[in-house]
């Protein structure tokens, strides 16, 4: 089983012979579904989504018909049908007009999700589809890819309540182990407008974006519990995206994010609602003390000496998790929100400022990252006053080894 991140496997969904079946396994929460959304996005394909746990095999199979004394099946609804299907079925069943009749496209994704959901009976009835890409002896289009996902794996039944995977079923498979980074989800958040405080919570306490196995095995014991996921703080950004508009326009008497202790405890029973009672515990303490104090825009725009003092305290404490990100968050700010590809005057002074506090490992990993993210903006900023060029060449020289 190959591991991939949420890049390779959108290049295995778009490269690999389409012939090819594809099973994404992984936990739930974590984007499967919606990363081959994207890549039929991106291709301007079809995508049919196909929640197996909710079929029989009746779904599956659809509805059996008799002609000159054999039997033939009327495919589903949701089964992409070639031209010449189509034009056999309208004949067969003495319609007026075509089945579905180019109703799919020539290319898409057939998503078989929540494979190991479904029952055997229904898994036995996808079995067709996945190793010979067909229906009741009725073909996908030649441009159409099958693709399964399923939670977890075989041993993972005391985490999920799952059916086991025929080993034959999983063989068909071209499979991959589904592990999208932190950054793809950052950099899916920062697409889609999630709420600035969890993408700032997140980029400083990144454990907290999946469970742990062993907060989900505890979960499973315990019976009826909310945790955390990345499908679930998105959820939850998307709420305080509405609650603050909701305070724009008077709705609401107080920010979502206001730091007084009423507003907070309410904070926390959505939080829970959300993302479990752990996870809303730890971002209620960051909203609290960390949230606005310290971030891209203060640091760039609104450096005094009270900004100065926290980032000192933070170098002195070796934080260097945080100081990193501290430097994402710059960079998504430089590489998102600058009006033009420049820093102003003043920027680029609080930018130097910044920089000149933190030890030169991080320094070193700013200039890396930033280049490779906003490469204009920094390149400018480096070649504006030597002092720039110094720090960052100083820098550099010490993570570079030297040679032997």
């Amino acid at each position: 089983m190959a591991n991939m991140t949420a890049a390779q496997t959108r290049f295995c969904l778009k490269n690999l012979p389409v012939t090819e079946s594809i099973l994404i396994v992984g936990a739930h929460g974590l984007g499967k579904s919606e990363n081959v959304r994207q890549v039929t996005i991106e291709e301007d394909m079809s995508f049919i989504d196909m929640r197996l746990s909710q079929n029989d095999v009746g779904d599956m199979k659809g509805m059996p018909f008799h002609v000159s004394g054999r039997t033939f099946f009327a495919p589903p609804d949701w089964f992409p049908l070639k031209e010449e299907d189509a034009d056999e079925l309208k004949k067969f069943l003495n319609l007026t007009e075509a089945i579905s009749n180019g109703r799919f496209g020539d290319r898409g994704i057939l998503l078989l999700d929540e494979i190991n959901r479904a029952t055997r009976e229904v898994q036995q009835a996808a079995f067709e589809l996945v190793l010979d890409r067909r229906l009741n002896m009725r073909s996908l289009p030649d441009g159409w890819r099958v693709v399964a996902a399923m939670n977890g794996n075989n041993n993972d039944t005391d985490i999920y309540s799952v059916n086991e995977m025929d080993p034959a079923l999983i063989s068909r498979f071209f499979v991959i182990d589904f592990n999208p980074s932190v950054d793809e989800w950052l950099e899916y958040c920062n697409k889609n407008n999630v709420n600035e405080s969890i993408i700032q919570f997140i980029r400083k306490i990144p454990s907290f974006l999946d469970p742990t196995s062993e907060i989900l095995k505890d979960a499973a014991l315990k019976g009826v519990t909310k945790l955390h996921d990345r499908r679930s703080w998105i959820k939850f950004g998307r709420t305080l995206t509405k609650f603050e508009k909701d305070y724009e326009k008077s709705i609401l008497k107080t920010h979502p994010l206001d730091k007084k202790r009423e507003n907070l405890d309410q904070l926390l029973l959505i939080a829970g609602g959300f993302v479990g009672n752990l996870a809303a515990i730890k971002f209620v303490n960051f909203i609290e003390t960390d949230y606005q104090s310290l971030d891209a825009n203060i640091i760039l725009n609104n450096w005094n000496d009270e900004v100065k003092e926290r980032l000192t305290k933070i170098v002195n404490e070796g934080r260097i998790p945080e100081l990193g990100a501290y430097n994402e968050d710059l960079i998504a700010y430089m590489d998102k929100k600058l009006t033009t590809k420049k820093l102003s005057k003043k920027q680029a002074e609080n930018l130097y400022k910044y920089i000149a506090l933190l030890p030169k490992e991080p320094v070193a990993d700013f200039w890396m990252s930033a280049n490779e993210v906003c490469s204009e903006t920094v390149e400018a900023w480096y070649s504006s006053n030597k002092k720039h060029t110094d720090i960052i060449v100083k820098a550099i020289m010490k993570k570079t080894p030297k040679k032997a």
